[in-house]
């Protein structure tokens, strides 16, 4: 049974990619479960001079975490960095969880959105 509410990628990407649409709310951020496991994907809001700088010069604007919860409360977790990535197309080709790519594993039946923020 499909648990994920993105029917078509171009969903994620308009809520993601940090322009603004009349159709529907832009976030920066999404949690969501994958194989049992809490992740988070954030469009980084501080300034750019907090991104962090790659080899190439660019900057990495999007940020994947796996969260780890102590207690179910979000003020008490830690996360493990999967990665820093520099636009949405970078985010959904070169970050891999668990040998599938963010783009396959965003639309997978079994992915289930927490929330947007």
């Amino acid at each position: 049974m499909r648990q994920n509410e993105y029917h078509r990628l171009q969903e994620f990407i308009e809520e993601y990619d940090g322009k603004e649409y009349k159709a529907h709310q832009s976030f920066i951020g999404i949690e969501f479960t994958y194989h049992g496991v809490y992740y988070r994907m954030c469009r980084e809001p501080e300034p750019e001079s907090l991104w962090p700088t790659f080899s190439d010069g660019t900057k990495g604007r999007y940020r994947v975490v796996i969260v780890h919860w102590k207690d179910g409360w979000f003020s008490d977790f830690t996360y493990e960095l999967i990665g820093w990535y520099r636009d949405l197309d970078d985010l959904l080709d070169n970050c891999w969880i668990t040998g599938k790519t963010f783009r396959e594993v965003i639309m997978a039946d079994e992915t289930k959105i927490i929330g947007k923020d």
